[in-house]
């Protein structure tokens, strides 16, 4: 059977003087997680078999399974404008006694928005649970432009950070929740582990994370005969896309761009090499890379926060996982799945998303042991 494997420290625990009860981290998952605790199995869909069917799947195939997704959940949107000019959209969508409930704040893979099939099936859980929810877009994403030349990156948690801080002071009684995935969980990880003791999160879901950035832009940009090639040039054209619709802001900064090459550009790190590092002073596309990776963070991360990664994740490959991290930090869990590819998850006999299953489950825990008068 595909079961769930846990990796955590020796003894995990909460948030210290904030916690509830006694009861550790690895024991409120084992008792009221049942998608997660050891010995949980996820089964793949026979239909949607391997870790390439699971991820194309999930990004193409619910436009002709799951159409009822397709309606637009109730969002709101808010211009969030931010210090330094620029602007990111925020989707709201607020339960009853919004004042007081938890709100779930999500960030989304590359160009993610709030029509991500994930994040709708997250959302629908949410609004049973009487959950609030946020999605966090990034700058020029979600149908805004860029007000600023400065655009988005893989590592950029500055914006996340401001969003974050806002919403606690205009909204101080309701718990912060943090859900995010494949890019967005990258960002969410490294903005966790920067703001530490700090961080105004209850706690966190990181879904598909890559960990080490530069290692898989390698792996993306050089399996030239492999389906892993797909997903290399689906995040470039994403990249081109989001470059082409604020093209002239971007331009408009005081950088030797050059432009041709950008819009030329037949890999990732060569887009990152010609546009991205030079638009935020970086030495190279490596340098950026490195600098952005969420792996090295994990060390300082203080609030209960659980990953999930499948093994046959075509983009975020296994070896790239630092187990000793999640040993080591007694706030952290690494829930690995045999199947799942890259955010797919599609389990049952007919293909049908497993993913907001194990999310429910550990935000009500979390929010059960740490912030008890949110439930």
């Amino acid at each position: 059977m595909p079961k769930v494997r846990l990796v955590h420290a020796k003894t995990t625990q909460l948030m210290g003087s904030q916690a509830n009860n006694q009861k550790t981290l690895a024991e409120i998952v084992q008792d009221e997680c049942p998608s997660l605790a050891e010995g949980a199995v996820f089964n793949p869909s026979p239909f949607v078999p391997g870790g390439h069917a699971q991820t194309i799947y999930a990004f193409l195939g619910f436009y002709f399974y799951y159409a009822h997704s397709l309606i637009s959940p109730r969002f709101t949107r808010e211009i969030f404008r931010l210090s330094d000019g620029g602007i990111v959209d925020l989707d709201w969508a607020l339960c009853e006694n919004h004042t007081e409930r938890p709100i779930v704040t999500i960030l989304s893979g590359v160009t993610g928005t709030s029509c991500d099939f994930y994040v709708r099936r997250c959302y629908n859980e949410f609004v049973k649970m009487n959950y609030s929810v946020l999605v966090v877009h990034s700058r020029g994403c979600g149908s805004s432009k860029l007000t600023t030349p400065m655009p988005f990156h893989c590592g950029l948690t500055t914006d996340y950070r401001e969003v974050i801080n806002s919403i606690h002071a205009r909204l101080p009684n309701c718990p912060l929740l943090g859900l995010s995935f494949s890019l967005g969980a990258n960002i969410m990880a490294k903005y966790i582990g920067e703001e530490g003791e700090q961080c105004p999160l209850v706690a966190g879901i990181i879904v598909g994370n890559p960990y080490d950035m530069y290692k898989v832009i390698q792996h993306l940009d050089s399996r030239l005969f492999s389906l892993n090639k797909i997903y290399d040039i689906a995040i470039l054209n994403f990249l081109k896309t989001a470059f082409n619709n604020n093209k002239e802001a971007i331009a408009s900064a005081p950088i030797d761009f050059n432009v041709p090459n950008i819009t030329n550009s037949t890999t990732i790190m060569e887009f990152t090499e010609e546009m991205t590092r030079k638009a935020f002073g970086y030495k190279s596309a490596k340098h950026l890379l490195d600098e952005s990776s969420s792996g090295p963070f994990l060390d300082n991360i203080r609030i209960p926060v659980m990953f999930l990664n499948s093994l046959d994740d075509p983009i975020c490959i296994e070896p790239l996982i630092t187990y000793e991290k999640f040993i080591n930090n007694p706030y952290l869990m690494l829930a690995l799945t045999e199947h799942g590819g890259h955010i797919g998850y599609m389990g049952g006999t007919w293909p049908t998303s497993w993913i907001e299953h194990p999310v429910s489950q550990f935000f009500k825990a979390m929010l059960k042991h740490n912030a008890p008068a949110a439930q």
